[in-house]
C-alpha cells in the first residue's frame, strides 16, 4: 500500500497530492447537483399534476460532509416531500414517486453539463434513483443516490436538539436499523462538516486504507461501510487529542488500534438525541448490549453502522495488526509512532481498551445510575464522543477509583469471559514485582528480625490466586518458633510487630524497581498492615504482616489437621476468627486447588462487589459493615460446587446464581468438612452450636469459629437485584440467564432436628401460588371439556389432573405434573396411540384459544414449537419468578369409568391390560385418578416426607451416572409410603427416622419386593399368574398399585443412588446430636446376601440363562459401591504421599494400571497397578538398573503409610525380591497393587511420538529386554484407551474376566494368559461387532468365547497410539503380524503381544466350546455379533484373498445344502400354489447375492422370485402382489412341515404382504441366508443366453416409468434373471473382489446407518465390476489394487457416470432418449444394466459422501500396503463411462449429443 510505504512525515503530503478530490471535477459535479436540485423544487412546485410537492433538498454522502476521497466518492441528494407525513408513508406509493422523480432526471440531462457524463447505475437499493456523474477523463466520478423522504425535522436550527419525540416517534414505527437515516440527513452532514480540515485529512487517510483492503467488490460486501470508520476517526480524535493541529500518522495508528480491538468498542454520541426520554432510553439500552463493536449514527440512533453481528471486522483488524512496522508508523529518529492515549483508546503495547467509557455524574440517566455511557459536552462547538475523565493519576489510586473502573452492567453475557481476561486478571508484570518484594521482606526478616520464623505462607487473594487487576490483598503469615500456643500470641504480637516494623522501615530502600513501600494507619492489631504500590503499573497491594502459632505444622497433601488441633482452638476461648490466621495455608489450598474459571468467576463477583462498595461509600450507613470480600469467594466456590462442578462453564449463569444466592442471605447456611468435621466430640459440639446461629452462615474451612458470612448483606441483596436485569445477565434474545439449581443451605448438613425447617423453608411451594395455579388449571380443564372436538364424534369424558401437583408432593421451583384428557374415541387400551397427532393438534387448538380468552392469575405458556407425540405448557407465577408447574397433556383411554371414594376397579379392567400391554406401565396414564388417591390420602407429614425423598433423589440426579438413568420418582414415592406403613403409620413422626429408613432401604435394594392389594389380587386367575410371573422378576420389586404391569424397580441403575444414600447415611442429616446414627423404623426385611470369606457367590456360569446375565453382574460381579469408594480413597491418599515424598527421586506423577487404573475390577479379590514416573530414570533401560535401591525407598515409605495413616482399607505391604506389592481390603473387596517405578516417556505429551517408539526398540535391543517388558511406561495410555469405553462394554468385560476365573478354578495348574489379553478382545469384538452403548451381554459373550474358538487366526491389533508411517513402528509392526497367531497387541506399545502363550489359548478354546454348547445343548448357541478373527483393515494387500477364503467365502457343503433346500422349496411352490385355481406359477428364479455366487459367510440376501401367470403387466404385479403373498405363504409353511431339510428353516412373522421372508440356517455352523420371495410379471419370458430382450420390452417399461408415479427399479424383479447372469458370468476371482467390497461395505453400514441412508449394496457391486472391466479385464490380478480402485471410485462419487449396453442400448429411439436423460441426473449414476429405470447410484437419493468418507480413511489402513509395507497402486479407471466406452457402434449425432450433454455436465 502507498500509505504503508509513505514516511510518518510525508502523510500530509500524499492527502494533498493523492487523496483530496479534484477541485474542477468537485466544482462543476457540485454545480450540476445544484441546478438537479433547483429542478426538483420548481418542477415540484409547477406541475399541478403531480400528487407531491418538494418542501426541501439536502446534500449528504461523503461528498456532502467534505470526506469524498479523489477517484470515486458517494453523494446523497435528498429530497423531503409533502405527501410524506410520517415515517411509515416512505413505503406508500414509493414507485410512483420514483418512476416521476426518473422522469426528471431523464428531462434535467437534456441540458448537459460540460465536462460531465450522465449514466444510470443499477438500481439494487429499494426507495433511492441511483446514477453516476463522471468526469470526460472518467478519473473522477460520483455515485449519486436521489431519495425521497419525509421531512422529520423541519426547519433546522443551529445548535438546537431535535424535539424528543422526532426521534421516539421514529423507534414507535417498527422499522429496520438505519431504515429511515434519510430523513436525519442535514444532522448527519453537519455533524462532520464541522471539524477541522486536518480531521478530515485523517478521515481521507483511514478511507484510503479501507479502500486498499478493500479492492475486492466480494470483499467489500462483508466489511462495514467507510461512514463507520469515518465515525471512528472522529471518536479518537475526541478521545485522544481535539487540536487542530496533530500527527496524521498518531492519528492513524490511534484508529487503526481501535480497529484491532473492535469485539471492544462501543460508541456513540448524544449531541441529537440523548436519555431524558423513556422511550429513547429504553431504546439506546437495547442498542448498547448488542454485539462489539456498536457504533450508532449520531443522527439516527436506529443506525448501528457498527452492526458486530454483520460485519466482517476481523478482516480489517488482521489487516491493521500487521501494519505497524512500516515507514508511516516511524519517526525520523527511527522510533515507532505512538497512538493518541485516552479514555477508550487503545495503549501501545497492552491488548484492550485502556478503560470502557465512564459517564459524567451530571449525565447519569434517571432510575438507571449504572446501565449506561452518556457524553459531556466539553467548552467550544466540538461534539465528545463518549465521557472524558481521564484516568486516575497513579498517586491517588484507591479502591473506590478503581471499583468504577470498569460497569459490569454493561458487558453482554458473551463478553464477559474476554472482560474478566482483559480487566479483571491481575498484571502479570505487577504480581512478578510483588513477588520479588515479598521474597525480599521475607528474607530481611528471617535474618535480621529477633524473632525466628519456622516457616511462612502467604495468604489472602494473592495467596489464593483470586487477587484483581489494580488493587489486591495479600497476607503473609511467618510462623514464629515462640508461639507454643494460641493464648501466647495475644500477649507477644505487639512487640514483635514492632520490631518488624522497624526492620522494614530501616532497610526498605527501593529493593524492586518501580515499587513503592507505604505504612498506612494501623487499624488491625493482631497484624502489621502496609501497601506495596507501583506507580508505572497502576496498582497497589495491601499486605498484613501477621506473626502466627504453627498449630497446623507441615501437612501431606489430602492429609486432614488433627482433630486436637481445633479442639485445643476451642478451649482458648477465643474470639470467632481471631486466630484464623494460623489456618491460611489451609484457607489457600482450599481455593488454589480449583479450577482457572472458577477462579475466573470469583474475580468477577469481587469486581461487582466491589464496585458496590464504590458507587455507595458514605452514602449508606451499610457500606462500613458489608460483609467481607472472601465470603463471596467462599459463596461463589459453594454455588460452582453445588451446582455446576465442571471446569468449563457459562460466566453469565454462574454469576446469576451467585447473585441469587445473595439475594437468599437470610437463609444462607454454607460449610465444608474437608478440614474438620463431625467426628470429635468438641468439634461437634461447637458446630452444632455455630449452625443454630442466625443466617447468614458461612464458615472459614479452615477455621470453624469465623463466620465469615457476618455483616450487613441488604445493600448487596438490593445492588444483586438490580444487576439481573442489566446485560451481563440478559441472554442475546433478552430472556434472562438461567441460574444454577443451587440452594442456600444443603440437606447433607442440615442438623437432623431441623430437617422439618430444613422443608418448609426451601421444599414446600408457595401456598399463594399452589391457589393460583389449582383455580387456574380446572378453568383449564373446564374450558378443553367444553369445547374440544365441538365438531366431532369424539368426546372430552373427563380431563384429571396427575402427578406431584395433583398428588400434594410438588416441590417449591420447577414442578411437573399431567393432565391427561378421557377421550370417548378410545373403546379399549390397545387404541389410546391411534389418532394422536390429530388429538393433539384439537387439544393445542383450544389450549392456544383458552390462553388468550381466559383471564388468569398465572402466567401461561405454550411452547411456541409443535410436536405431534406430547403437548405441554407451562404455568408460571407472575411474581415469584423461580416457580411454576409444567403440564404435559395426555389423552387416555377411560378405563376406570367414573371414580368415586373407596372406588376399586373390576378385574376385567386388570385382565383386559394384562392382554392389550407391550411394554411395562405402557398405559398408566388410565389409572391417573387411583395413582393420585394412593398418595393424596395420606397425612400431610408424609406428604413432607416424600417431598424431602424427591429433592434427596433430585440431588443424586445431578451426579455423574455414565449409563443407564436413576429409578423414576414414583418409585420413591411408593418406597417412602411403603416405609411409612411398615413403620407405624404414624401421623406425626422424626422426619429423620422416616427418611433414614428410605435410605436404608434403598441401598437394600437388591432384597426390595414391594406391592399392595389395594386396586388389584389373586382372586382373578389371569391377574393371579400374572402378579406371579412380576414377582418372581430381579429385584428390586416395586409395583404400582395402580398397574401391575408398571415395576418401578426395574432397569434402573438402583446401584448409584444406593452408593448416595450410603454416603447420605452417615451425614448430619441422619446422625443425633451425640454423633450417634438415628435409627431407621423397624421394617420387615428380606433375608441379607450370603456372607463369608471374600469372592464371587453367584451361580456357575455355565447354569445361568441368557437373560439373567444383567443380574447375575449387578449382582455378583461389579464391586459394592461402599467398597469400591473406600479403596478408591486409600488409594488416592497413598498416591498423594508417594508423590510428595521426599524420600525417593522426585515423582513426576504416580498413575492407577492394572484391572483398577482401567476400571475392570471384579467382586472379591483384583489386581491394581501403581506406576511411579521418577525423574532418576530418564530412558527406557535405567529400569533395569535403579529398581532394587527405588523399591526399598518406595518400601519404607509404605510402611510408614500403614502405620500411622487412617486409611478407610486395610493396608498389607510385601517386599519381594523381586518387587513390591501392598494389599487394600475391606469387607468385601481386595487389591493387590504391584508398585513399579517406571521412566516417564510421554512427559507432558497426550499422545508418544515415533521417536518414543524408536528409543524403545534401541533400549530393548540393548539390555535384551523381552517384548513388552517396559510396557508400563505407558499406563497412562491404556488407561485413556480403556476410559472411553461404555459402561455396559465394561460389564462385558466383568463377565469375560468371570468366565476366565472360574476356567482357572478349573485347569489349576495350566498356564494361563493374562487377563489384559481377554480385556483387549472383549473390546475388539465389541468395536467390530456392535460399537452400540447398550447391547445384548449374551451376544456378547458368545462373541468373545467365538473368537477365543478361533485363536488360530486371531490377529487384533490398534493405530491409535501407533502407526506403519515411521519406518522403525512399521518393522515392529510387520514382525509382530508375520508371527504364529494368535496375535493381540497392546494398543499402546507395539512390541507387547499380550496373548504369547499358545498352550494356554488351546485350554480356553475347550472351555469356550463347553459353554457354547452348555448354553443351548439342542441347537447353536444362539446370536453373537460378527466378528472376524482378523479385521479387514489390519489386513495387509498380499494377504487379502487369504482374507477372502477364511473369512468371507460361504461354506462348500453349507452351500450345497442351501442349494437343495431351495430347489425343493421351488419346486414345492411350482407344484403347489394356486392349486385350487387358474394361476400357475411359470417358474421360479434365485436372485440376490446367492443366485449371482457373491454371497458371503454370514448373513447373506437372496431372492426367490416367483413369475405366476396371472401376472399380465406391470401394473399388474403392483396391485395383485398381497393376494399372491398370501398364497405363497401359506406354501412355505406348508413346505416347513413336510419336508426335514438338512438346514433350519424359518419363516419370519409375517404382517402386512408387501414381501415375505424366510431364513434357511446352518445347524452347526453360524452361517445363514434370509430370502425373500417375490412375486414378479414375466416379461422376459424364456431367457436364452447371449440373446438380449426385446428394446419394446423397455420401450413399455420407460413408458410406464413415465407416466406414473412408478419409482426407477420398482419392476427390477421382473429382470432378476438378466441381473445374476450379468455379475454370475464374471471370473470367480471378480466375485471375491465383489465379496470383499461387501464386507467392508457391511462394516461401514453398522458405523454410519443412524447417520444416513447408505446407497445399495447393488451399487457397490456393479461399481466394482466396472472398476475390473475398465482397469484390469484379466482373471488373476492384486486383489488389493482392484479393492483400492473401487474405493477409489467412491471417494468421486460426484463424477460418476456408469452404465452397460449388454441388455439395452441407443438403437431404439425411445430407449435413446431415455438413457441420454438418465445420464444426465445428478451423480453419481449407476444404472442397472438389466433395467434402465433402476439408477442404483441415485444422485442424491442417498448419503454417498458418508460412505466417500469412510472410503478416504480406508485408503491409508494396512490393506492397501503390500508385504514390505509400501502403498498397493490403484488401476486407471475414467470415473465417466461413455458409449464409446462401451465398444458399441453408434448414430454420430447420439455420441454427439452425448459427447456436449457430457461436456456440459463435468463443466
Amino acid at each position: 500500500m502507498d500509505v504503508y510505504r509513505s514516511p510518518a512525515a510525508a502523510l500530509a503530503s500524499l492527502v494533498t497530492r493523492r487523496l483530496q478530490p479534484s477541485a474542477d471535477f468537485q466544482r462543476v459535479a457540485w454545480r450540476a447537483l445544484g441546478a438537479l436540485a433547483t429542478t426538483l423544487r420548481e418542477r415540484g412546485h409547477r406541475a399541478a399534476a403531480q400528487p407531491w410537492r418538494v418542501l426541501k433538498t439536502a446534500k449528504g454522502g461523503s461528498a456532502g460532509r467534505g470526506t469524498a476521497l479523489r477517484g470515486g466518492c458517494d453523494s446523497e441528494i435528498v429530497v423531503f416531500l409533502d405527501c410524506f407525513k410520517s415515517y411509515k408513508d416512505h413505503s406508500v406509493d414509493r414507485a410512483e414517486i420514483l418512476k416521476d422523480l426518473s422522469d426528471l432526471l431523464q428531462s434535467w440531462w437534456q441540458k448537459p453539463i460540460p465536462g460531465l457524463n450522465f449514466e444510470t447505475l443499477w438500481q439494487d437499493r429499494p426507495g433511492v434513483l441511483q446514477f453516476r456523474l463522471a468526469s470526460t477523463d472518467l478519473e473522477n466520478w460520483m455515485d449519486v443516490s436521489l431519495v425521497p423522504a419525509f421531512d422529520a425535522l423541519g426547519q433546522l436550527c443551529a445548535g438546537v436538539k431535535p424535539a424528543p419525540q422526532v426521534y421516539s416517534t421514529l423507534i414507535h414505527s417498527g422499522c429496520q436499523g438505519g431504515e429511515h437515516a434519510a430523513c436525519f440527513a442535514e444532522l448527519r452532514r453537519n455533524f462532520v462538516n464541522v471539524r477541522p480540515a486536518k480531521l478530515k485529512s485523517l478521515i481521507l487517510l483511514v478511507k484510503h486504507w479501507y479502500r486498499q483492503v478493500c479492492q475486492e467488490e466480494a470483499k467489500r460486501e462483508m466489511l462495514p461501510p467507510a461512514y463507520a470508520l469515518e465515525l471512528l476517526t472522529i471518536f479518537a480524535w475526541e478521545q485522544g487529542c481535539g487540536k487542530d493541529a496533530f500527527s496524521l500518522a498518531q492519528g492513524l495508528r490511534t484508529v487503526l488500534g481501535l480497529i484491532q480491538e473492535y469485539r471492544q468498542l462501543c460508541v456513540f454520541w448524544t449531541l441529537n438525541y440523548g436519555f431524558e426520554d423513556p422511550t429513547v432510553r429504553s431504546f439506546l439500552s437495547s442498542q448498547l448490549k448488542k454485539p462489539r463493536p456498536v457504533i450508532l449514527d449520531p443522527a439516527d440512533p436506529t443506525w448501528d453502522v457498527g452492526n458486530g453481528a454483520t460485519w466482517h471486522w476481523d478482516i480489517l483488524a488482521r489487516e491493521a495488526e500487521s501494519c505497524y512496522e512500516h515507514p508511516c508508523f516511524l519517526q525520523a529518529a527511527g522510533d515507532t509512532v505512538q497512538p493518541w492515549e485516552g479514555t477508550g483508546l487503545p495503549r501501545a503495547g497492552c491488548s484492550g481498551l485502556d478503560h470502557p467509557i465512564q459517564r459524567d455524574d451530571a449525565q447519569r440517566t434517571p432510575g438507571n445510575s449504572n446501565s449506561l455511557n452518556a457524553v459531556p459536552p466539553r467548552a467550544g462547538n466540538r461534539q465528545p464522543s463518549w465521557p472524558a475523565p481521564r484516568p486516575p493519576r497513579p498517586d491517588s489510586i484507591t479502591p473506590s477509583t478503581l471499583g468504577k473502573a470498569v460497569d459490569l452492567s454493561q458487558i453482554t453475557t458473551k463478553d464477559l469471559d474476554r472482560f474478566i481476561q482483559d480487566h479483571l486478571k491481575p498484571n502479570p508484570q505487577f504480581q512478578k514485582q510483588v513477588g520479588k518484594a515479598i521474597n525480599v521482606i521475607l528474607g530481611c526478616l528471617r535474618e535480621k528480625c529477633v524473632y525466628k520464623a519456622s516457616r511462612v505462607s502467604k495468604g489472602g487473594s494473592f495467596g489464593r490466586g483470586t487477587d484483581l487487576r489494580g488493587g489486591c490483598d495479600a497476607e503473609l503469615v511467618i510462623f514464629l518458633n515462640c508461639f507454643e500456643n494460641y493464648r501466647d500470641q495475644r500477649a507477644r504480637r505487639p512487640e514483635i510487630l514492632q520490631e518488624m516494623q522497624a526492620q522494614l522501615e530501616s532497610w526498605w530502600q527501593d529493593p524492586v524497581p518501580g515499587l513503592r513501600l507505604e505504612f498506612p494507619e494501623q487499624t488491625m492489631p493482631e497484624a502489621l498492615q502496609f501497601r506495596l504500590v507501583s506507580t508505572a503499573l497502576e496498582s497497589w497491594m495491601d499486605v498484613c504482616l501477621v506473626p502466627a502459632f504453627d498449630a497446623v505444622g507441615q501437612l501431606c497433601a489430602g492429609a486432614k489437621p488433627a482433630p486436637q488441633v481445633y479442639s485445643t482452638l476451642l478451649q482458648s476461648h477465643c474470639q470467632g476468627g481471631e486466630h484464623a490466621a494460623c489456618f491460611a495455608e489451609l484457607r489457600r489450598n482450599f481455593v488454589n486447588v480449583r479450577p482457572a474459571k472458577l477462579k475466573s468467576l470469583i474475580l468477577l463477583v469481587k469486581h461487582w462487589y466491589r464496585q458496590v462498595a464504590a458507587q455507595n461509600k458514605g452514602q449508606q450507613p451499610a457500606c462500613a459493615s458489608l460483609p467481607p470480600v472472601y465470603a463471596l469467594e467462599l459463596l461463589t466456590i459453594f454455588a460452582w460446587e453445588q451446582g455446576c462442578g465442571e471446569d468449563s462453564f457459562k460466566m453469565a449463569q454462574g454469576l446469576k446464581t451467585v447473585l441469587e444466592l445473595v439475594q437468599q442471605h437470610q437463609q444462607l447456611c454454607v460449610y465444608w468438612t474437608v478440614n474438620y468435621s463431625f467426628e470429635d466430640p468438641a468439634i461437634r459440639t461447637h458446630l452444632l452450636g455455630q449452625l443454630q446461629k442466625p443466617r447468614p452462615l458461612i464458615l472459614d474451612p479452615g477455621d470453624p469459629t469465623w463466620n465469615v458470612g457476618q455483616g450487613s448483606w441488604e445493600l448487596l441483596a438490593q445492588e444483586a437485584a438490580a444487576l439481573e436485569t442489566q446485560a451481563c445477565l440478559r441472554s442475546r434474545e433478552g430472556t434472562s440467564v438461567q441460574p444454577w439449581d443451587v440452594m442456600p443451605a444443603l440437606l447433607y448438613q442440615t442438623p437432623a432436628g431441623d430437617l422439618d425447617k430444613f422443608i418448609s423453608d426451601f421444599l414446600q411451594p408457595n401456598r399463594q401460588f399452589l391457589a393460583q395455579v389449582n383455580k387456574a388449571v380446572d378453568t383449564i380443564c373446564s374450558f378443553l371439556k367444553e369445547n374440544c372436538f365441538q365438531n366431532s364424534a369424539i368426546k372430552v369424558l373427563k380431563v384429571v389432573k396427575g402427578g406431584s401437583l395433583a398428588k400434594g408432593t410438588a416441590l417449591r421451583g420447577r414442578s411437573d405434573a399431567d393432565l391427561v384428557v378421557f377421550l370417548s374415541c378410545f373403546s379399549q387400551f390397545a387404541e389410546q396411540g391411534n389418532r394422536r397427532a390429530e388429538i393433539i393438534s384439537e387439544i393445542r387448538a383450544q389450549l392456544e384459544a383458552c390462553q388468550q380468552k381466559m383471564q388468569l392469575e398465572v402466567k401461561f405458556e405454550i411452547p411456541k414449537r409443535e410436536n405431534s407425540r406430547v403437548l405441554s405448557f407451562s404455568l408460571k407465577s407472575q411474581t415469584m419468578l423461580d416457580q411454576s408447574v409444567d403440564f404435559d397433556v395426555l389423552p387416555a383411554f377411560n378405563a376406570l369409568g367414573q371414580v368415586v371414594s373407596s372406588y376399586r376397579p373390576p378385574s376385567q379392567v386388570y385382565v383386559d391390560l394384562i392382554y392389550s400391554y407391550n411394554n411395562a406401565g405402557e398405559y398408566s396414564t388410565c389409572f391417573t385418578e387411583l395413582q393420585r388417591d394412593f398418595i393424596i390420602s395420606r397425612p400431610t407429614k408424609l406428604k413432607s416426607l416424600i417431598r424431602l425423598v424427591k429433592h434427596w433423589y433430585r440431588q443424586c440426579n445431578k451426579m455423574p451416572k455414565g449409563r443407564g438413568s436413576l429409578p423414576p420418582q414414583h418409585g420413591l414415592e411408593l418406597l417412602t409410603v411403603y416405609a411409612w406403613e411398615q413403620g407405624g403409620q404414624s401421623a406425626q413422626f422424626s422426619m429423620a427416622q422416616g427418611f433414614r429408613t428410605i435410605l436404608e432401604l434403598v441401598s437394600q435394594y437388591r432384597q426390595l419386593r414391594v406391592y399392595w392389594t389395594v386396586n388389584y389380587d389373586n382372586e382373578d386367575k389371569t391377574v393371579r399368574d400374572f402378579l406371579s410371573r412380576q414377582l418372581r422378576q430381579p429385584r428390586p420389586i416395586i409395583l404400582d398399585p395402580a398397574d401391575p404391569t408398571g415395576n418401578l424397580g426395574h432397569n434402573a441403575r438402583w446401584d448409584l443412588l444406593a452408593t448416595e444414600a450410603t454416603a447420605c447415611m452417615s451425614a448430619l442429616c441422619c446422625t443425633d446430636r451425640d454423633g450417634t446414627p438415628i435409627q431407621p423404623w423397624p421394617v420387615k426385611r428380606l433375608p441379607q446376601s450370603p456372607a463369608g470369606a471374600m469372592g464371587i457367590w453367584g451361580s456357575h456360569l455355565y447354569s445361568v440363562q441368557p437373560e439373567r446375565l444383567d443380574e447375575l453382574i449387578q449382582n455378583s460381579l461389579r464391586p459394592y459401591g461402599e467398597c469400591q469408594k473406600q479403596i478408591d480413597d486409600a488409594v488416592d491418599t497413598i498416591c498423594a504421599a508417594l508423590q510428595e515424598t521426599e524420600q525417593i527421586p522426585t515423582a513426576l506423577s504416580v498413575v492407577k494400571g492394572g484391572s483398577y487404573g482401567r476400571k475392570t475390577v471384579l467382586r472379591g479379590n483384583s489386581d491394581g497397578m501403581i506406576v511411579i514416573f521418577v525423574s532418576d530414570l530418564e530412558q527406557f533401560q535405567d529400569q533395569k538398573k535403579s529398581q532394587d535401591k527405588i523399591l526399598n525407598k518406595i518400601w519404607q515409605l509404605l510402611k510408614a503409610c500403614q502405620l500411622t495413616m487412617k486409611l478407610p482399607a486395610k493396608m498389607e505391604v510385601q517386599r519381594f525380591r523381586d518387587g513390591l506389592i501392598f494389599q487394600l481390603s475391606t469387607k468385601w473387596q481386595s487389591i493387590t497393587f504391584e508398585v513399579l517405578p517406571a521412566y516417564n516417556a510421554l512427559g507432558l505429551s497426550e499422545k508418544p511420538s515415533s521417536q518414543i517408539y524408536r528409543e524403545l526398540k534401541r533400549a530393548l535391543d540393548m539390555t535384551k529386554a523381552h517384548p513388552g517388558e517396559f510396557s508400563i511406561c505407558f499406563t497412562e495410555l491404556q488407561q485413556k484407551f480403556f476410559h472411553k469405553c461404555p459402561r455396559k462394554l465394561k460389564d462385558l468385560i466383568l463377565l469375560v474376566k468371570y468366565w476366565y476365573q472360574q476356567c482357572q478354578e478349573k485347569l489349576k495348574g495350566s498356564p494361563l494368559l493374562t487377563m489384559y489379553a481377554l480385556e483387549l478382545l472383549t473390546v475388539y469384538a465389541w468395536e467390530q461387532g456392535c460399537g452400540a452403548e447398550n447391547f445384548d451381554i449374551a451376544e456378547g459373550i458368545r462373541t468373545v468365547l467365538g473368537l477365543i474358538r478361533q485363536q488360530e487366526q486371531l490377529c487384533v491389533y490398534w493405530i491409535v497410539n501407533y502407526n506403519f508411517e515411521n519406518e522403525t513402528v512399521r518393522n515392529i509392526l510387520l514382525s509382530q503380524l508375520r508371527s504364529s497367531r494368535p496375535v493381540i497387541l497392546d494398543p499402546t506399545d507395539p512390541t507387547n503381544n499380550v496373548s504369547k502363550d499358545n498352550a494356554s489359548w488351546q485350554l480356553l478354546k475347550q472351555e469356550a466350546q463347553s459353554w457354547l454348547s452348555a448354553l443351548s445343548p439342542n441347537e447353536s448357541p444362539g446370536p453373537s455379533w460378527n466378528v472376524l478373527p482378523a479385521p479387514l483393515y489390519a489386513t495387509p494387500g498380499h494377504l487379502l484373498d487369504k482374507f477372502i477364503k477364511d473369512f468371507l467365502q460361504p461354506n462348500k457343503n453349507f452351500l450345497g445344502q442351501i442349494a437343495v433346500a431351495v430347489d425343493f422349496i421351488c419346486k414345492f411352490l411350482q407344484k403347489n400354489c394356486f392349486r385350487n385355481s387358474a394361476t400357475k406359477v411359470q417358474k421360479t428364479v434365485k436372485g440376490g447375492s446367492t443366485g449371482k455366487g457373491t454371497a458371503l459367510k454370514t448373513g447373506s440376501d437372496a431372492d426367490l422370485v416367483v413369475f405366476p401367470d396371472s401376472l399380465k403387466s406391470y401394473t399388474s404385479q403392483k396391485n395383485e402382489r398381497c393376494r399372491i403373498i398370501k398364497e405363497i405363504h401359506k406354501q412355505l409353511v406348508a413346505c416347513q412341515q413336510e419336508k426335514e431339510f438338512a438346514v433350519k428353516f424359518e419363516i419370519s412373522k409375517w404382517k402386512a404382504p408387501r414381501v415375505l421372508s424366510f431364513s434357511l440356517k446352518s445347524k452347526v455352523l453360524n452361517e445363514s441366508v434370509n430370502f425373500d420371495v417375490l412375486p414378479a410379471f414375466n416379461v422376459l419370458g424364456q431367457v436364452n443366453s447371449g440373446s438380449p430382450p426385446s428394446p419394446k420390452i423397455y420401450t413399455e417399461l420407460i413408458d410406464l416409468y413415465k407416466s406414473s408415479d412408478a419409482e426407477g427399479g420398482e419392476f427390477s424383479t421382473c429382470f432378476t434373471e438378466l441381473q445374476c447372469s450379468f455379475v454370475a458370468s464374471r471370473p470367480t476371482k471378480v466375485k471375491d473382489l465383489i465379496r470383499l467390497v461387501k464386507h467392508w461395505y457391511k462394516q461401514c453400514e453398522r458405523k454410519l446407518k443412524k447417520k444416513g441412508s447408505l446407497p445399495p449394496k447393488y451399487a457397490l457391486e456393479l461399481l466394482t465390476i466396472y472398476a475390473w472391466e475398465q482397469g484390469s479385464g484379466a482373471e488373476n490380478f492384486d486383489t488389493a489394487e482392484g479393492f483400492r480402485t473401487v474405493l477409489e471410485l467412491v471417494t468421486k462419487y460426484q463424477q460418476l457416470c456408469v452404465f452397460w449396453t449388454v441388455n439395452y442400448n441407443f438403437e431404439d429411439e425411445t430407449v435413446r432418449n431415455f438413457l441420454l436423460t438418465q445420464i444426465q441426473k445428478t451423480r453419481p449414476v449407476i444404472l442397472d444394466p438389466a433395467e434402465p429405470t433402476g439408477d442404483v447410484g441415485g444422485g442424491d437419493r442417498w448419503c454417498w459422501h458418508l460412505l466417500a468418507k469412510d472410503a478416504t480413511e480406508w485408503l491409508s489402513s494396512f490393506c492397501f500396503k503390500d508385504g514390505t509395507g509400501y502403498p498397493v497402486q490403484s488401476w486407471k479407471v475414467p470415473t465417466v463411462q461413455t458409449p464409446g466406452s462401451c465398444g458399441i457402434g453408434m448414430y454420430p449425432i447420439v455420441n454427439e449429443m452425448f459427447s456436449l450433454s457430457s461436456h456440459r455436465i463435468l463443466e
